[in-house]
């Protein structure tokens, strides 16, 4: 008896030990965070704009999001070409430890996910235009609730919200789908093979060109909204907010079994100490950057006068400004490879980016900042270290004016490529190095930052798996490659700030 009474002790004890075990800003974790990067995403349809959902050739993604925290909350999910076009969006509510998980193929195709709500608290009401709102717990219902009531979805009822349409229009219950033939060709060309969507300056071209692909990120949000994160108001108006309480995966599936493997979605926790205090500048890939946090290229001010860049006292993080406050991510990482024909083979799953957005080059601009057509241009070259298992080694990076030969790069801001795309040592096994630091880039490439899964693939399901790529970085916030320096007397003498390493912000247990 007494043994088993020591051995509990114990256990109890460990326990508490993991339950305060903090996070640490500034590294990649699996931890419950403010936003979930899924890198990449990848389905299949007809041409008729029905999903391709058997045969070898169908290809699906599942997401799953959760809420580890008691307290209802929502999330805005936005889905993004591969060069960070803003495609589309919607809102969840996640109940208190609520899961919910969703299809990209059906997503696309119309049919977004409801969570349901209690409706013990929300009487049928309809608004001004005598929709029916009963159970959506967003803005527009008046009697949707305000956290701390009880069962209060919204962190904030705005009275300027992000978009004129926050208000009115933004909801989590949505009609089942499809969409309308328009908004759907609409939504699958802009994700297709081809080049199209408005940076690309050529709408759509009417083919739809597999696998539709891209990434998606999903955030807590104080209330509901239509904005995405490349809209400066999405900050300035309170829309992100920044409880580290959503976690997730996402899978990949294959008509024909081959393929299917799964990866946790990549936890972007909130810290108060990532805000941006310094000067508002007015454009991040011209002016002082400020802090490098995940959506940094896309926040256009800093905080207002007085913040003090605390919570929960003596002012919300969300009423604070500040940006994102979002830890990025790193710019170096490591990936094994194989490359045995048909007997195995592997694939390399990119997510980068860089300072330069049309957002902030006002439409029409090239990953590289360019105001010309995005889609002429690929992301600036970068560095490659491919060896074998006798460490011998092949290197393809930027090479001096005049370039000669071809140049191999990882393109775009979302990817899968093959080993067979890279010249690499002879052998059929090997490891390879990534470094997404480009100087030469917008701000001196202190905004870059990537991340990086990779995969093998057999003739047979028991052939494939897939593994998180190995981070070479010694912290996200000042990564290999990347300058950085303290104030100095009060001023900074860096492109941007250095800031605090520590344990993350508001858990709301």
């Amino acid at each position: 008896m007494r043994a088993l009474v020591g051995r509990g002790a114990l256990t109890g004890a460990l326990l508490l030990v993991a339950r305060l075990t903090l996070a640490v800003t500034c590294t990649i974790d699996q931890r419950p965070a403010a936003t979930l990067l899924i890198p990449y995403f990848q389905a299949t349809f007809n041409p008729d704009g029905t999903v391709l959902a058997t045969g070898p050739n169908a290809l699906d993604t599942l997401i799953t999001v959760g809420n580890a925290s008691p307290r209802p909350m929502i999330a805005n999910v936005i889905v993004w070409s591969d060069r960070s076009e803003a495609i589309m969006g919607f809102n969840i509510a996640l109940t208190g430890f609520d899961v919910q998980s969703f299809s990209m193929a059906s997503v696309l195709r119309g049919n977004l996910p409801v969570t349901p709500v209690n409706l013990s608290h929300v009487p049928e009401v309809k608004d001004a235009n005598q929709v029916l709102t009963t159970g959506d717990v967003c803005q527009r219902n008046v009697n949707a609730l305000v956290y701390p009531s009880a069962g209060g979805y919204l962190r904030v009822r705005p009275a300027q919200p992000a978009t004129g349409l926050d208000n009115t229009t933004a909801t989590v219950s949505y009609p089942p789908g499809p969409f309308s033939s328009a908004f759907l060709f609409q939504v699958l060309d802009s994700l297709d093979a081809t080049k199209d969507g408005d940076i690309c300056g050529l709408g759509v071209d009417g083919i739809i060109a597999n696998p539709i692909h891209g990434y998606v990120t999903i955030d807590h949000v104080n209330y509901c909204t239509v904005t995405t994160p490349s809209d400066p108001a999405y900050y300035t108006n309170d829309a992100i907010g920044m409880e580290n309480n959503l976690f997730g995966e996402y899978i990949y599936t294959s008509g024909g079994g081959i393929g299917t493997m799964g990866f946790p979605a990549v936890a972007i926790e909130a810290d108060a100490s990532l805000a941006d205090s310094t000067a508002a500048p007015s454009n991040p890939a011209s002016s002082t950057p400020g802090r490098r946090t995940f959506y940094r290229r896309y926040v256009t001010v800093g905080d207002p006068p007085g913040c003090l860049n605390t919570f929960p006292a003596p002012q919300a993080a969300y009423a604070c400004g500040g940006g994102d406050q979002r830890e990025p991510l790193g710019l170096g990482y490591a990936a094994r490879w194989f490359d045995l024909g048909s007997a195995a083979t592997s694939n390399f799953v990119v997510w980068r980016a860089s300072a330069a957005t049309s957002a902030i080059s006002g439409g029409l601009a090239d990953l590289l900042g360019n105001p010309i057509g995005k889609c002429n241009v690929a992301e600036p070259v970068i560095t490659f270290f491919f060896f074998d298992e006798d460490e011998n080694v092949l290197v393809q990076a930027p090479c001096p004016s005049p370039c000669v030969g071809p140049q191999f790069n990882i393109p775009l801001e979302s990817q899968r490529v093959s080993i067979s795309s890279f010249p690499h040592p002879a052998w059929p096994v090997g490891w390879v190095t990534m470094e997404f630091f480009v100087p030469s880039g917008p701000i001196g490439g202190v905004l870059d930052q990537a991340y990086l899964t990779y995969d093998f693939q057999g003739p047979t399901a028991f052939l494939s798996a897939g593994v998180t790529g190995v981070q070479l970085d010694p912290t996200n916030c000042q990564p290999l490659g990347v300058p950085i320096a303290p104030f100095a007397g009060g001023v900074t003498t860096s492109p941007f700030v250095a800031p605090l390493v520590g344990g993350t912000g508001p858990k709301f247990p």
